[in-house]
């Protein structure tokens, strides 16, 4: 009984040593902390403004030709960040697409029967 006493003690030491070096993980994202979910909404929105200064670049180079703007220079430059940009949006949209998920009654293949 000692024995299983201890083996307990040991492995809830263990698991508290190892939680407590998970939470100090810079690499471990809890997607619950306001603080990220805020992050992740400004992430959202540059990904969107930059989508439209890359359509506004390419409008306002189409309507004139403008002496000095290198738009394929300048394109260039934005793709990268709205690329990275696009590395961490891709996994939280996924999320959110399959966290909202609600059935719809098609998967039902038999109607209910009445006193089940």
């Amino acid at each position: 009984m000692k024995a299983v006493f201890l083996a307990i003690c040991i492995s809830a030491a263990a698991f508290n040593a190892a939680a407590s070096d998970y939470a100090g993980d810079s690499y471990v994202i809890d997607q619950r902390d306001p603080k990220y979910q805020t992050a992740i909404e400004h992430l959202a929105s540059a990904a969107q403004a930059l989508r439209l200064a890359q359509d506004e670049l390419k409008k306002a180079e189409a309507s004139h030709p403008l002496p000095g703007l290198d738009l394929v220079r300048m394109l260039s430059q934005v793709r990268p960040v709205e690329e990275t940009i696009n590395v961490i949006l891709r996994p939280e949209k996924k999320r959110l697409r399959y966290q909202e998920l609600t059935p719809d009654g098609q998967f039902f293949t038999t109607p209910p029967r009445l006193g089940d």
